[in-house]
């Protein structure tokens, strides 16, 4: 027998998810904008990475190159990070 987890408390848009349609799908997901450093030789270049978690389940065959729109602004998915537990985590781009 399979382990299967149910996403739905976690992925509840009233709570911490959001509509996000991804590949002309709507699905909840949590966004995340969060603050990034990266180190450029001695100095550092402030950045946001914007990202997504959602179901592995709810992410379209090879997401990358896919547009997601969130709030009414698009992004283009750039890569695409299983978990392995049944979660996937979308690493976005603003277009």
């Amino acid at each position: 027998m399979a382990f299967t987890e149910d996403f739905s408390a976690f992925m509840n848009t009233s709570e911490f998810a959001t509509t996000v349609t991804l590949d002309w799908v709507t699905v909840a997901a949590i966004f995340d904008a969060a603050y990034a450093l990266g180190d450029i030789g001695g100095y550092g270049a402030a950045s946001t990475q914007p990202a997504l978690t959602l179901a592995t389940a709810d992410v379209p065959e090879s997401p990358v190159g896919k547009t997601a729109t969130i709030d009414y602004v698009d992004y283009l998915v750039v890569a695409h990070e299983p978990d392995g537990t049944g979660v996937s985590r979308l690493l976005l781009r603003k277009v």
